[in-house]
């Protein structure tokens, strides 16, 4: 399914893939294990190649960019959409206009959507994340199955009482399964012993789950079976994740909750590594045995991961800071092997990392230009060598 009349954010769309140069200079930057290692840096240049075809790029972009190790970059936009143009069975979300869309790209100018108003056995559905393989799109979506009709009363701010027409039958999480070229394949119900923020998918189709458990707000790592039954739950290690994944309103723990944790699923081999962004919680490699290891990433004094980049090597994590380095980590220990930044950190949104090579895009000019980077060595930065926290 061809992408048309979609709309990209004007900030820098980058997939990110490395090229690594013979040699660069040594630099001595003290990492949490408190030892002093020499580590090269680079910087990385990019080359600009002919637009992918058939996509009109507007400012409208929802959610991070996200690659599979194959350099596929995969992202959330936000298009305008008229009734002539729903499918006629479907009950997608009503009064639908605009809807979220989630679109794939690769640097040879395919492209695909993957829509949810293909489905015709769910209501209401609305996407919370997704997880793309080789060979499928595995989308996260809360939804109802029928269409209950009835009524539901909020109040604003002003202290009134409305009531509006409303879907009430009771909400699910449920995977739609797509062919990575947008087709529609099935839907999958899963367990609702717990409530699922992410999933990702092992080879042989069994899945990994991660969220938090609907009374106590504990995080929970599970693994499903591939039709969405609980297999069972995993053992974290203690003191690996926070003791409550939602802040509450009050110090006693009290009242709505106003923050769930950030957090991102990255294949890496034959493993899901769940990654907490913007915390000093350690990443957690886990294999489809339901083995969990982590992996404390050591990082110079004040730098925390911000997110990790998937790539079909080493483990990429890009640093929380202003310059926005890319460290790559060793993945039995979390040593820094090297570190990476682009020309312009601020305007780069990282994606993956493939084949040696840096891939990104840009909007110019309302199309989706396609960047190819090398790298050069880069002069030692000393904010990097400060001794690590204790």
């Amino acid at each position: 399914m061809t992408l048309t009349r979609l709309a990209i954010n004007s900030v820098l769309l980058s997939a990110v893939v490395t090229c690594l140069g013979r040699q660069a200079p040594s630099q001595t930057v003290t990492s949490h294990s408190g030892s002093s290692e020499p580590i090269p840096a680079y910087r990385i240049s990019f080359e600009r190649r002919d637009p992918v075809p058939g996509i009109a790029a507007s400012r409208e972009i929802s959610g991070p960019i996200e690659c599979t190790p194959d350099g596929t970059a995969f992202l959330n936009m936000v298009i305008r959409i008229g009734p002539e143009q729903m499918s006629s069975s479907s009950r997608f979300v009503r009064n639908s206009p605009p809807i979220e869309v989630l679109v794939s790209a690769t640097l040879s100018g395919e492209a695909h959507e993957f829509r949810l108003d293909q489905l015709h056995d769910l209501d209401d559905a609305k996407q919370k994340t997704h997880y793309a393989t080789d060979s499928e799109l595995a989308m996260l979506v809360i939804a109802a199955p029928e269409d209950k009709e009835g009524k539901e009363s909020f109040v604003t701010s002003d202290g009134v009482k409305h009531e509006v027409a409303a879907n009430v039958a009771e909400r699910h999480d449920y995977l739609v399964i797509f062919d990575r070229d947008g087709t529609y394949r099935k839907t999958i119900q899963l367990d609702d012993a717990m409530a699922l923020l992410r999933v990702g998918v092992f080879a042989s189709g069994n899945l990994l789950a991660f969220g938090f458990d609907r009374v106590d707000r504990s995080p929970k790592l599970a693994l499903f079976n591939s039709d969405g039954s609980l297999l069972r739950f995993l053992e974290i290690p203690k003191g690996d994740v926070p003791t409550s994944m939602l802040r509450s309103q009050d110090s006693e723990g009290k009242g709505p909750a106003v923050f769930v944790a950030p957090t991102q699923f990255v294949p890496y081999r034959d493993s899901i590594i769940v990654v907490q962004n913007e915390t000093r919680f350690p990443l957690l490699d886990v294999n489809e045995a339901g083995a969990v290891r982590a992996i404390k990433p050591k990082l110079p004094q004040g730098v925390r991961v911000d997110s990790l980049i998937p790539s079909d090597a080493n483990l990429y994590a890009l640093g929380e800071g202003k310059d926005h380095s890319i460290f790559e980590l060793n993945a039995e220990d979390g040593s820094v092997v090297r570190r990476l930044q682009t020309e312009k950190a601020e305007d780069t949104v990282v994606g993956c990392v493939h084949d040696s090579k840096f891939l990104s895009f840009e909007h110019s000019q309302g199309k989706l230009v396609p960047l190819l980077g090398t790298t050069a060595p880069l002069a030692f930065d000393a904010p990097h060598a400060e001794r690590p926290e204790p």
